[in-house]
């Protein structure tokens, strides 16, 4: 079990540096470009890997059901958005807004023909947590935005005060 969760703490981490250096990336090339080329990107290194390691074993299968393809479009779609969001909202908001959409989602997609019960309402308190954190951090960031501007003709006054002296 410790395993996985560092695995999971671990993902979280490239997660968050991914999105910063794809934030960066669509600054200059845009969010399409971004995309493409983070996921031509990430194709070459998983074609190196394969070949390197799984070269018998490329068979798909016919059992895989035609929308399970739509994992990757939607890939595209979300470092496309990401690229296009980060840049102008921050990481650290841009993260926390999509933590929260993942875990509304994710709790919507497990309570799907279960019937409800402690854990349900445990993970739906979690979920609520996490959106409440989100609005904390959304409406502190507003606050400081409209404090800096203040600070900011406060020291350029400041500033013009000592020139004139």
């Amino acid at each position: 079990m410790l395993l996985f969760v560092s695995l999971a703490l671990l993902n979280g981490i490239l997660i968050g540096t991914s999105r910063a250096i794809n934030g960066h990336l669509g600054k200059k090339v845009g969010p399409l470009r971004t995309s493409l080329w983070n996921h031509a990107v990430g194709f070459i290194f998983l074609s190196v890997l394969i070949g390197l390691f799984y070269r018998n074993d490329l068979a798909v299968g016919t059992g895989v059901p035609a929308n399970a393809w739509l994992g990757g479009v939607l890939g595209v779609v979300f470092v496309a958005l990401n690229s296009h969001v980060i840049p102008r909202l921050g990481a650290s908001k841009t993260t926390s807004l999509v933590v929260a959409a993942q875990m509304l989602a994710s709790v919507a997609i497990d309570s799907f023909g279960k019937p409800v019960s402690s854990a349900t309402v445990v993970t739906l308190i979690g979920a609520a947590l996490i959106i409440a954190g989100v609005w904390l951090s959304a409406s502190s960031t507003k606050k400081n935005a409209q404090r800096e501007p203040a600070q900011d003709a406060v020291s350029d006054h400041e500033e013009a005060r000592r020139a004139v002296r």
